[in-house]
């Protein structure tokens, strides 16, 4: 019998609730803007400082570098019917505690929130910075038999993630309508006050004017996906398996030689030397690329940080519903979550060139 050491997810507060509540702390952030600042920003620049203030990044499991520990503990069993305990509680046994590690991006503090759509049965794991845990303890040392029952909880996050996802998705989107109106409403009424006060005739007296705040780091593309407003940072990054390197660099090298800001991890050593590269990726595939080329292959499919980098790329192909994933095969392993009719390059029938090519008049395309 394996017993569940975790806590419940999705399950102590209202995710719609709470983020419809944020209409009033969006108010009062815009509120307090300094005035001089709020009129003079260019309108599209304080729209990304507020999304960005107020945008909800949902969490995505990194199921690629999943881990396990196994360690033996003193299990209590008194509750078990197939022991008699003779009525002692508790009752203890050698047995085999065994952990599941999953890594996610995101906000842990969503996993405490319950998304529109749920059901009756939500998942148990402990979230311990930016992972999950899932506990089982067993009576003896069938480690292999808590497989199952993480398989079935790990299913159900997936579930609960993916309803998760379009509630944040729906409330990012709203964002920048909703905040351009509270910004243009204070800038309306900041304006019409200021027209009343030279209606007056008297000498308006001058403060000093503080230096317009930087740019925001993420703009915000219209239609709420955020990233958008100034240009990504890459035209395109490349993911792929170490298998398929000496293609994918081909493909690189050339881009790069056409002037595009290509992100090949090759080119990236010193930038890539010392960072936490699960959030630094999670960044560039999902939110700072204009698109991301998916060289599919099946070491693509069963290798950690390529699994990685599709997902976070899929999270964000499912909030700007465009051609933001290109896929191109070396073989015909399935992608999850990549449907079946999505037309693809086939790499068994292109060179790096061809390739290359085509990716030129993608971007020229979308200039």
């Amino acid at each position: 019998m394996t017993r569940h050491l975790s806590k419940l997810l999705f399950s102590e507060l209202d995710l719609r609730r709470t983020l419809d509540s944020q209409e009033s702390a969006i108010a009062t952030a815009v509120e307090a803007y300094s005035a001089d600042r709020l009129t003079h920003e260019p309108e599209e620049q304080l729209v990304a400082h507020f999304t960005e203030q107020f945008r909800v990044d949902a969490p995505v499991l990194t199921e690629g570098a999943i881990s396990i520990a196994a360690e033996e503990a003193q299990v209590d069993v008194s509750g078990s019917f197939d022991r008699d305990t003779m009525g002692q509680s508790p009752f203890y046994v050698p047995g085999m505690r065994v952990t599941y590690f999953v890594p996610f991006t995101g906000d842990p503090n969503l996993f405490r929130y319950s998304p529109s759509a749920r059901t009756f049965n939500p998942p148990h794991a402990d979230v311990v910075n930016n992972e999950l845990q899932f506990k089982y303890e067993r009576a003896d040392s069938e480690v292999a038999a808590t497989k199952p029952e993480f398989d079935a909880e790990l299913s159900k996050v997936r579930q609960y993630l993916s309803w998760l996802l379009g509630d944040v998705s729906m409330y990012n989107a709203s964002l920048p309508a909703r905040i351009r109106a509270k910004v243009s409403d204070r800038r309306s009424r900041l304006e019409k006050a200021q027209a009343g006060v030279q209606a007056l005739g008297f000498p308006l007296r001058q403060g000093p004017r503080p230096h317009p705040s930087p740019a925001p780091a993420k703009p915000v593309r219209p239609g709420g996906d955020p990233e958008a407003a100034i240009a990504p940072k890459y035209d395109v990054a490349l993911s792929f398996a170490g298998e398929n390197r000496g293609y994918v660099e081909r493909v690189a090298e050339i881009l790069k030689r056409a002037g595009v800001s290509v992100f090949y991890d090759g080119f990236e050593k010193a930038t890539l030397w010392g960072k936490n590269l699960v959030d630094h990726l999670a960044r560039i595939y999902q939110h700072q690329s204009r698109f991301v080329v998916m060289f599919i292959s099946q070491h693509y499919v069963e290798k950690a940080f390529p699994s990685h980098e599709r997902q976070h790329a899929q999270a964000r192909a499912l909030v700007v519903k465009d051609d933001y994933i290109l896929p191109a095969r070396f073989d015909d392993t399935e992608v999850p979550g990549l449907a079946p009719t999505v037309a693809y390059a086939d790499l068994r029938k292109l060179s790096p060139e061809e390739v290359a090519g085509l990716i030129l008049e993608k971007l020229g395309n979308k200039r």
